[in-house]
């Protein structure tokens, strides 16, 4: 301690004697007087330009001193003393100072913590509590919606008291004892709320439910009911070839009823030809050979050259008749004279006579010359009759052409259409399949060749044009000469010759044609006779609701579906539809033609053709069908029986038996028609099409060998939906009545079955309408529960504010200026602690 202040004692020195060398350089000698310690004197060190000279030090406290000029100066801080210097390296009691210092952090730090723990403590029991209570709030559930294994809260519940309950009961307040509780914590009066969220009447929620409810159950029916029933035995491939086939032959028995209208147009229109070339021929040849003759006999006179002639001739012998006249008169008078002019009559009687010989001649002439002029006259008469008759008959017969033309074309087009479409269906069919027994109709179907048909097209063209030439021949204006006649009378010849060929070539092809066609048509009328008696007892069986013809569920459907006779009055499914936007409520049905044999056969198949499709990609769709069947009653509950023949009893909560919609509702979920009547009669519709696509394809693979050599693929349809129709006739009565059906005979052994529930089954697979079935589910849960289902709500968010007593926290926030920590709000001595919880079912 002493070495210590004797090494301050030098650095004090040390300091000053700078210090004061620098006040000596600034102030003068004078004006720096000498300085002395209260404790030591201090002299400058030797060599120094002051040595000797002692300084007084600085006092402890800072005290100034006066300079001979009596200025007041400060000359140094207290820290130079060595008092000071002194005290502060005294180690004595240092671990006491050291230790108290170091206490009060930690205390308070202690308290701090133990605060902290409390408050997080009572953090997690104050949200233990809250999520306890909103769980209990959840049991104040629903029990008639319980039934269908839906959970939904109704406005009217207790789930605010149940939770306030719960959450005051999972806090750790002191009892009535006021025994000593870590965490001191109560729930703060009036804080506990519950708000519910998220209706069943949102078609979200409702799913979500289902699929929960059914993710075990559905699986397994999906599979054992239907997937290896439809898919694995084969029947859904099975349905979707006969489908194919179907369709492939719609489309071959139009193009081929098409083509043959189209040649039969022509075929039309070639006999017409023909027979005019039956009757112009014969015709024609006499008529050329007149005019022939008459041409040869009139040569070249022409018609005024003979009329001249001809009127030369009458003057000659109106002139000889005139001189016979005047000698007959002069003979008169000779006789008069006597026999004195016997030698005058003599030589007149010889003139006479000459003339006469002349007017004989010229009789003749004129007689010839008459005729001549009948032969021109009527050479141009009938000249004149074969120029009309050639150009109308030329012009029928061109416009005969046209049509056959026409028809011609329009029918290669047809036939080149349908020998490629019998070339795909032939090479795509591959021989296998439901429909490989009814392909063998496409090598049965009359075919024509290309080249045959042009051919006939251009003989045709040919032959016209030929009787073209015989037109422009006989209406040239010239005069027929032997070889004019030769080329006309040959052009003639050839049209008929050219007709005749052709017609005797294509006679065999058309008649067959035409006789195939009348006995195809023939044969379908009958299996559409037979078709349409099966469709009439099927209509005839359609309804079965009420014997009085009231429906006694009108009330019931009102309310489904609103009051027809209330403007706006929607019901219950339609304001299901508007509160999640899900479009109109008017839905299409499924179609099913029962008005027709070949409606009924190609829509029951075209319905059906899909579902090996529709089987392989389900999931959520097929839980939302089961929903239904299982929870809702349908036509044939209660009358399904057990291998033992009791009959089977539903188990489901839901009491499907005893819904006000009795026997009725997964038709109404599928069609939702206005009536029982209308439900049912689309169900028995559509169950009458299954059966029917069924037997259908089953009959296609066995088709009657008459059907197939007819070569009308629509034919042996229509043999096959006779057949298919009788059997789905008789399945409809069984599964209509409870019983079970096999699925098919001839797919599938007699083990494999369906029932009425199955088929609704792959009916509501088949019109898959989430946004509709989900409504119609909504609005029958309404129906039978009397529940709204936007006030079920399935789920709630709880809120609870509790306070919790502080035993330091409150002290060191103050301390810190802080009015908040950690959410922690302290009021006094306590602190409020909001929780909040959601749960959802």
């Amino acid at each position: 301690m002493e070495g210590q202040n004797r090494l301050c004692h030098k650095r004090k020195v040390k300091g000053f004697t700078r210090l004061y060398a620098k006040l000596v350089k600034q102030l003068g000698r004078d004006g720096v007087p000498a300085m002395r310690s209260r404790r030591s004197t201090l002299k400058f060190p030797k060599g120094s330009s002051e040595g000797g000279t002692e300084v007084q030090a600085i006092s402890d406290e800072g005290k100034s001193t006066k300079n001979t000029t009596g200025t007041s100066k400060n000359f140094a801080p207290k820290w130079y003393t060595c008092r000071s210097s002194a005290f502060l390296q005294d180690e004595a009691g240092a671990v006491s100072t050291y230790l108290i210092l170091i206490l009060i952090p930690v205390f308070l730090l202690c308290g701090l913590l133990i605060d902290v723990v409390r408050w997080k403590t009572a953090q997690k029991e104050a949200e233990n509590a809250v999520k306890a209570g909103v769980r209990s709030s959840m049991s104040a559930f629903s029990p008639a919606l319980q039934a269908y294994g839906l959970y939904g809260l109704p406005e009217e519940s207790k789930a605010g008291d149940i939770f306030t309950r719960t959450v005051q009961g999972n806090l750790s307040a002191p009892g009535d004892t006021g025994g000593f509780r870590f965490v001191d914590q109560h729930m703060v009066e009036g804080s506990a709320k519950v708000t519910p969220m998220y209706s069943l009447a949102n078609h979200e929620q409702l799913k979500g439910q289902i699929l929960e409810e059914m993710k075990y159950r559905a699986p397994m029916i999906f599979s054992l009911e239907l997937s290896d029933k439809l898919k694995k035995t084969g029947v859904a491939g099975n349905l979707g070839q006969a489908a194919q086939f179907t369709e492939n032959a719609a489309k071959i028995e139009k193009l081929l009823n098409e083509r043959d209208a189209k040649l039969g147009e022509a075929w039309d229109q070639f006999l017409r030809i023909r027979q005019m070339s039956l009757d112009a021929h014969p015709f024609y040849t006499a008529q050329l050979r007149d005019l022939n003759e008459l041409s040869g006999r009139i040569g070249l006179h022409t018609l005024d050259e003979v009329r001249q002639s001809l009127q030369n001739v009458k003057t000659e012998i109106a002139s000889l008749k005139s001189q016979i006249s005047s000698i007959n008169s002069s003979i008169a008078a000779l006789a008069m004279a006597g026999p004195a002019a016997a030698q005058s009559i003599s030589t007149l009687i010889q003139e006479k006579q000459a003339l006469q010989d002349q007017v004989t001649e010229a009789m003749g002439r004129m007689a010839d010359l008459e005729a001549l002029l009948q032969d021109i006259l009527r050479y141009a008469q009938l000249i004149a009759v074969l120029k009309v008759k050639a150009q109308k008959d030329y012009e029928d017969l061109s416009q005969r052409k046209d049509g056959f033309l026409a028809a011609m074309k329009a029918g290669k087009a047809a036939n080149d259409q349908l020998n490629a479409e019998l070339g795909t269906v032939s090479g795509a069919s591959g021989g296998g399949g439901t429909a490989s027994g009814s392909e063998a109709v496409y090598a049965s179907v009359q075919r024509f060749d290309r080249q045959e048909l042009d051919a006939w097209e251009a003989g045709v063209s040919a032959a016209v044009s030929l009787f073209g030439g015989v037109n422009a021949q006989i209406g040239d204006g010239l005069m027929f000469t032997q070889q004019k006649y030769a080329t006309t009378t040959a052009g003639l010849d050839g049209f008929h010759q050219q007709v005749g060929t052709l017609y005797t070539k294509h006679q065999a092809s058309q008649e067959e044609r035409i006789g195939r066609n009348q006995r195809v048509e023939a044969a379908k009328r009958e299996e559409r006779t037979k078709t349409g008696a099966v469709l009439d007892k099927v209509k005839r069986g359609i309804g079965g609701c009420s014997m009085s013809g009231v429906d006694p569920h009108e009330a019931q459907y009102h309310s489904l579906l609103g009051n027809p006779s209330v403007a706006g009055d929607t019901g219950f499914y339609g304001a299901y539809m508007a509160l999640n936007q899900a479009g109109s409520p008017d839905t299409s049905v499924p179609s099913v033609d029962l008005d027709s044999a070949d409606g009924a056969g190609l829509s029951a198949l075209k319905l059906f053709s899909s579902l090996g499709d529709m089987l392989g990609e389900v999931r959520d769709e097929f839980y939302i069908d089961e929903f239904a069947v299982s929870r809702f009653s349908y036509r044939t509950l209660g009358l399904h029986k057990d291998p033992h023949g009791r009959v089977i009893v539903s188990k489901e909560l839901s009491q499907p038996e005893q819904h006000p919609l009795t026997n009725q509702e997964v038709e109404f979920l599928l069609y939702g028609a206005r009536s029982c009547a209308g439900n049912y009669s689309l169900a028995y519709a559509e169950l009458f099409a299954f059966r029917l696509a069924v037997g259908t394809a089953e009959a296609l693979t066995e088709p009657r060998n008459e059907a197939l050599a007819a070569g009308s693929p629509m034919l042996v349809v229509l043999a096959a939906v006779t057949e298919g129709a009788l059997r789905a006739q008789d399945d409809l009565e069984k599964l209509i009545h409870g019983e079970s059906v096999p699925l098919s005979r001839k797919f599938t052994n007699n083990l494999l079955t369906l029932n009425y529930k199955d088929y609704l089954r792959i009916f509501l697979l088949m019109h898959s309408r989430e946004p509709v079935l989900l409504s119609r589910i909504q609005a029958l849960l309404q129906l039978n529960t009397e529940l709204d289902l936007a006030s079920a709500n399935t789920y709630i968010s709880g809120r609870a504010a509790t306070s919790l007593r502080l035993w330091f926290l409150p002290s060191i926030m103050k301390t810190l200026g802080r009015t908040e920590f950690g959410g922690c709000v302290p009021d006094g001595n306590r602190c409020e602690l909001m929780q909040t919880a959601d749960f959802v079912y």
